[in-house]
Formats: C-alpha cells, structure tokens, sequence
C-alpha cells in the first residue's frame, strides 16, 4: 500500500495553534511550497566580465525609513582584479535606481547602461591583483512586489501585528534591486559595513555587530553594522520598522564561551509576550545543533531576528528575517547558518546542500525533542509530499526558474528525505554526523558543489556513493517494493520485488530494513536489494505472521501488497542446506553445500563490500584482519538469493 497521504506539513508542527503567528496563509514555512515568478533568473553572473574581479569589502551608507522602498546613498565596494586585466568595471543595479555618480580609486567616471547591466570603462586597464575601489551614489524607488520572490526590497504592513516594515530579500538574483552588486555566489565578500540612517523612532536590523548608532541632525540616527565573516551576495539584509531589542546568550557546548542571540520585534505590547517562550528556545537549538555540525559559524558576531511580514523566513546571515517563530520555522533558519551561509552552494543547481539539510535540520530537532509519534509523522508528511508527484530530482538542472529552485517538493521536501537516506546507508551516526561537521570545517567561509560534498562523505564512508547520487540526487522516481514471504520450520523466505516510479532509472540499489513479525516477538533485518527480484533466507526460530518494508521510512518508496507464499520455501531449498562453520569466528568461516556458479559477498553493515567470490561446493572466507562485530554474507545464483549474519569476534 501507498504511505497515506498527508499534504502540507501539520499545523500541530507549529508550535502554536493560532494563525497570529502567520502573516498569510498563502506561504507555509521557510519559502516551502510553489512560487510563481516570472522567468527573470540566470545561472551565473549578469555579465563574464563580473567575473574579472573579487569583491573584498562592501561600505554601505544608505538612507531609508519603514514608509516606502525610497532608497539613497552611496556604497563603496573594494575588489581586486582577477583577471590578467580589466578594462571596465561591470556591476549590476536597477535600472529604476538612478546613479548620481560613479568614482573608481577617488576619480569620477561615466557609467553606461544596458537593462539593470552597470559599466564603467576605466580610463587604462586594472592589471592582476591590482585593488581598487569603486564608490557609486544613487537613488530613486523601485517596482516593489510582496509575494515571496517578487524584489529585492519591499515594504509591507504586518497584518497582524500593525507594522509597517522596509526590507530587503535578495535570494536568489534580486540584491540588484537595492544596491550595487556582483550577484556571483562563488565570490563571497570578505566583510561589510552597513550604515543606515532612518528616523529616529525606528530601528535598523541587518549582519553582523552593532558598532553604534549615532545621532543625525534633523531626527535621524545612522544604525552601523560591521561583519567581518565572508558573506555571500544574497545573505546581505537590512530591515527597518519600529522594534524593540529582545537579546540574550546562549551557551555552547564544550566551552564556557556564549553567543549573543539579538532580536528585533515589533514594538507592540504583545508580540514580544506572545512569542518569548519561542524565542527563548533558540538557546536550546543552538546547543544542540552545534552539538550535531560544529559550534554555531558566526559565534564570534551574534545570531539574531527581524520580524517582517513574512510567513516564513529567510536566512541573512546572522540575523534571520521572520515572521513568526514557530519552532519548525525558526530551527530550519538557524540550521541554514551552518549549511548556507558558513557553507554556501557553489550553483543553484547544487541548493540541496542548503534547503535540503536545512530542511533535514526541522526533522532532526524534532526526532530530539518531540514524541515519536510527532517525528514519525513528521517525516512521513515529507515523503508523502513527494511521492504524490516524484517527476524531479532533487538536483536543479534548470535555475532559469525561481520556483524550480525551491520547490518545496523536490528541494527541499526531497531533500531531506534524501539526506535521511544517505544517514540509513552509513547506519553508523556517530560517523555520519562526523561527516557534516568535516564538511563543515573544511569549506567553511567559501561555496561548495554536490561533489564536494560527495567525496567528503565517500572518505569518511570508506565507500564509493556514485550509485547513491545518480540514483537519489540526479535522478527522478522512487522505488515500489512488494513482497512475499513463507516460513518452514525455522527457515524464512522473503521474496522482495522492485520496480520503479519514473522510467530515467529502472532500479534502485540500496540497503532495505525489513521488519518480520511473530506473536513471540518482531525482528529487523537489513538486506541490500540491487535486482528486480531477489530472495532472501533467513533463519528465525519464532513463528512468523507478518512482514514490513521499511518501517521506519528511512527510504522515499511506496509498496504494494506483501503476502504469504506457501510454494516460497520450494524455490529457496536448494540453499537451504549451506551450512557456515564457526560462527562466531576469529580467524575464517567454512562454507559448504554451496550450488554451483553462486556468487558470494561479505559486506559490513554499511554496505561496503569486504570479501567477494564465486564458487560451488565448499570454501573458507577470511576473518582475519576484520574488525570486531556483524557481517552479512550473501549468495545469489540464477534462481535465489540467500543472507547469512556472521559474527567476527
């Protein structure tokens, strides 16, 4: 039978029952779901030349207030020249925005225009390594939208709360729409300083640390953000509203260091009160996910909120803008800080390495803290999400469509099952969380690639993930088990068969966990299943009454009917005399009775193959020089397959 069908993640998730924590029922959570947009998105930057240069430092000194998307000021971005040299200096800028000028290294220059495409030719050519500094003034007021992916900045009315909020999101192309900008994700900014003056009742959010907010004639004061993590064009933000400054520490593990957690609310008297108890339990999430991927990246500035008129988030790094902080929403965030921002995709075809695990993040928080039954469903609503329309991999291979990018189905509700998945295969957590948290330190502050991700995990592993990756990130479908089984005495048949959900791949290779019940008590086996039929026996002394495929959803699969087969045994019985002599063992096993051509492998319980063979009658298989603990040892000829558990002492 199919896993039923629940559409949407469960509003009991959400921390709170009432939709006084949404601002709209139109967007769930964390950009989950479809957008529509129109096709305005491109892979790289806008223009090669872009790419001539690195972006060391962005000086922001801007002016606006919480009425209106009316934006003037001046930003200052000093760059090195990359390429053997660079005869113009190519930025991207609305072109609603009007430059007032343009100084390269203190010269004023003229600037062309051709769409939201900036270029400024230099007067002689900026050879290799040269550093410069580009300073443009500019002004005006865009189109400004309010669905999720609409612009770059907005203003917009919490209709809830009653606040009037300017804010910028610029994921994935529209930082172009408040300031001038190289929209590369592989060229991270070294660190910003971001100044805003906006009236004096108001108040600034935005990356980094606080340095001051000082005083400006005629009732305004100038709010000066300094960060000096690498941050990524898209992860840059300012929010302006009247707010009150909600902070605390929280802890990190493993040291008697904190990390300041800022929060601008909405300065109403009850918004704070409504979601303190929520806000106060990020100390217990950035504990605990520090515990799973290295201390918190940004431990040394802060990590904080802005409340904007969203009902999701989104997550500028150190200060999230959200509309609510159910805690789903608020931990899906957080976990963006180690896989989006510490480390950043290196494509938007490769956003699994920050959806997906973000995504995976809401689920883990969840297993830890809530009722099993609440995790169980919780993963089950993903993976129903999916199954009711698996034609997409989780890889992006067209980002000419923001809504492909994050679909809620395939980025990031796929995503994570399939981070799930790939937790199954190491079947060792202690090694598959050392895993993300290598990951982790070795690109921290730059962009990664599925691939690099990749060969992390296959180190650790000690295995090789093609087969995992083609068939599980870079391919559509699932697989669609059904089973029968027999028992004759003490021996079990399972007869499992697979077949596939989308035609581009045929069959799914993979570790399975099967669940055999009987009235004295159910066991678990693992089986790897790599044919369209395969048969296992197994030896079990209770008597059998059931079976389960995969019952802990540990794999995105359906399944059709499992039944009792009566004429199963009959087609397993010429393996059933194989005996295996000494078991447990320490220096090898002796096989015998084994039919002629079967093949046989000794694999550890993560899969990995460690002896093969082919052979008929008898045969002894090496134990020495293996660690201590479970193997499975499977044989397979033209008509059965057969799994033994071994002991190695």
């Amino acid at each position: 039978m199919s896993k039923s069908l629940l559409l949407g993640l469960m509003t009991f998730l959400y921390s709170t029952t009432t939709m006084a924590q949404d601002e709209s029922a139109s967007v769930i959570c964390a950009k989950y779901r479809f957008h529509q947009q129109q096709a305005k998105a491109k892979v790289t930057v806008a223009d090669p030349a872009e790419d001539e240069y690195d972006m060391l430092h962005v000086k922001m000194n801007l002016s606006l207030d919480n009425t209106s998307v009316t934006i003037s000021g001046d930003v200052t971005t000093t760059a090195r020249v990359v390429a053997s040299s660079m005869p113009a200096y190519v930025f991207e800028l609305n072109d609603q925005l009007t430059i007032d000028s343009v100084k390269i290294n203190n010269q004023l220059l003229n600037v062309s225009t051709n769409g939201y495409v900036r270029t400024v030719t230099l007067p002689s050519p900026l050879l290799q390594n040269a550093v410069f500094t580009v300073q443009v003034f500019y002004h005006g007021t865009i189109s400004s939208g309010t669905s999720f992916f609409s612009t770059g900045i907005r203003n917009q009315l919490s209709p809830t709360w009653g606040n009037m909020v300017t804010y910028t999101m610029s994921e994935p192309y529209d930082s172009r729409d408040w300031w001038p900008t190289k929209q590369s994700l592989t060229d991270k900014i070294d660190s910003a300083d971001i100044w805003v003056t906006v009236p004096s009742n108001l108040k600034v959010g935005s990356n980094g640390l606080l340095q001051a907010v000082t005083p400006i004639p005629n009732g305004q004061s100038r709010y000066e953000w300094k960060t000096r993590y690498p941050t990524d064009y898209y992860l840059l933000s300012i929010s302006v509203a009247s707010y009150v400054d909600y902070s605390f520490y929280a802890p990190l593990p493993n040291s008697n260091d904190s990390v300041l957690v800022q929060n601008y609310i909405y300065d109403n008297p009850a918004t704070l009160p409504f979601f303190k108890s929520q806000i106060d339990s990020q100390r217990q999430m950035i504990y605990f996910l520090s515990e799973l991927y290295g201390r918190y990246p940004f431990w040394e500035e802060k990590y904080g909120n802005c409340m904007v008129p969203l009902s999701g988030g989104m997550e500028h790094q150190t200060m999230t803008s959200q509309g609510h902080f159910g805690t789903t929403l608020t931990v899906h965030e957080l976990g963006h800080q180690w896989f989006g921002n510490n480390v950043t995709c290196g494509s938007w075809k490769d956003v699994w390495l920050n959806e997906g695990f973000a995504a995976y993040t809401e689920y883990l928080f969840v297993e830890r803290f809530w009722p099993p039954s609440q995790a169980y469903f919780y993963l089950q609503d993903k993976h129903n999400n999916v199954l009711l329309y698996d034609t997409s991999s989780v890889y992006v291979n067209d980002t000419t469509q923001v809504d492909r990018i994050f679909d809620g189905r395939f980025t990031y509700d796929k995503g994570a099952s399939i981070v799930h998945t790939l937790r199954f295969v190491f079947d060792n957590d202690s090694l598959f969380f050392a895993t993300l948290r290598d990951y982790q330190s070795q690109f921290a502050g730059k962009t990664a690639q599925i691939s690099d991700f990749k060969t992390i995990a296959e180190q650790n592993l000690g295995k090789n993930l093609d087969t995992f990756f083609n068939q599980w990130i870079y391919s559509p479908g699932h697989p669609i088990y059904s089973a029968t089984w027999n028992q004759n005495g003490n021996w079990v048949f399972v007869k499992l068969n697979q077949t596939s959900s989308h035609p581009a791949i045929n069959l799914f290779s993979t570790p399975v966990e099967l669940h055999l019940f009987a009235p004295t008590g159910d066991t678990m086996i693992r089986v790897y299943h790599d044919q369209a039929s395969q048969t296992y026996t197994f030896y079990w002394d209770r008597p059998m009454s059931g079976l389960n495929i995969d019952p802990n959803d540990w794999l995105l699969n359906e399944f059709g009917q499992i039944t009792k087969d009566l004429s199963l045994n009959l087609q397993g019985a010429d393996m059933q005399e194989i005996i295996v002599f000494p078991n447990p063992a320490g220096e090898q096993w002796h096989v015998k009775n084994v039919r002629e051509e079967t093949n046989l492998r000794l694999a550890d319980l993560n899969g990995r193959i460690v002896w093969s063979g082919k052979t008929s009658g008898d045969i002894s298989i090496p134990a020495q020089g293996l660690s201590s603990g479970a193997y499975l040892l499977h044989f397979h000829n033209s008509s059965v397959s057969k799994t033994i558990k071994l002991i190695k002492q």
